[in-house]
């Protein structure tokens, strides 16, 4: 009996998600444009550190393991990398293969946050940023660097919101037209940061990175 049409594409996009996406991140996320924007926010982070999305660990060369106790990667696809990265750079990590929507974590339980070019991929980003906001202690910091939606010019803006559904398929679900801030802020942070295309105007390169507070909803 013959394999049915959509069984053979199944399988091929299985083979593509599994297999060739991960390498395609991992070579396209280790790039040094990327790697330039880790290097303004990593090396900040300290304490307990909660990093989501932490894939295949290629933040671990920025951390200060003088000043960072311990990290947490959470990740839906961890990638065996990861605790090899952070072995060699000698920090304590412990992985949970979860999405950030739902922290296994203690409320005000970690001193930082960091989220680099991950909320781009997270389908619910409102939920998960409230889940980093309930486990970052009040006087913590999350620490981001990410790539979005590019306010200007305006035909970039467009062209991200056109192309997105179909780059997300082949990009593990990675949006092109999310307001990183906007989203941050209205997650109940007070936002630090700075935006802009670090290099020629592109639809994928406009970056946003910088440091948020958890700011008080009592009032």
């Amino acid at each position: 009996m013959k394999s049915k049409p959509t069984s053979k594409i199944s399988n091929l996009k299985s083979i593509y998600d599994n297999k060739v996406l991960p390498v395609l991140i991992d070579k396209v996320c280790a790039l040094k444009i990327v790697s330039e924007q880790r290097a303004l926010v990593v090396p900040k982070a300290h304490g307990i550190v909660l990093e989501v999305g932490v894939g295949s660990g290629l933040n671990a060369e920025f951390y200060n393991p003088q000043t960072v106790k311990q990290v947490i990667g959470v990740d839906p696809h961890l990638h065996p990398l990861a605790r090899e990265r952070f072995a060699s750079a000698g920090i304590d990590f412990i992985s949970e293969p979860l999405s950030a929507e739902i922290l296994p974590l203690e409320d005000n339980s970690v001193d930082s946050v960091v989220m680099t070019f991950t909320l781009c991929s997270i389908p619910n980003p409102i939920q998960a940023l409230t889940e980093m906001r309930r486990v970052l202690k009040p006087t913590g910091t999350l620490y981001y660097a990410e790539h979005g939606l590019a306010p200007q010019p305006k035909w970039v803006g467009k062209m991200q919101q056109l192309i997105t559904p179909a780059w997300k398929p082949v990009a593990g679900g990675c949006h092109l037209d999310r307001d990183i801030e906007q989203l941050i802020a209205q997650a109940g942070f007070e936002v630090t940061g700075q935006q802009g295309f670090t290099q020629s105007v592109n639809i994928v390169g406009y970056y946003y990175w910088g440091e948020a507070t958890p700011r008080d909803l009592s009032s």
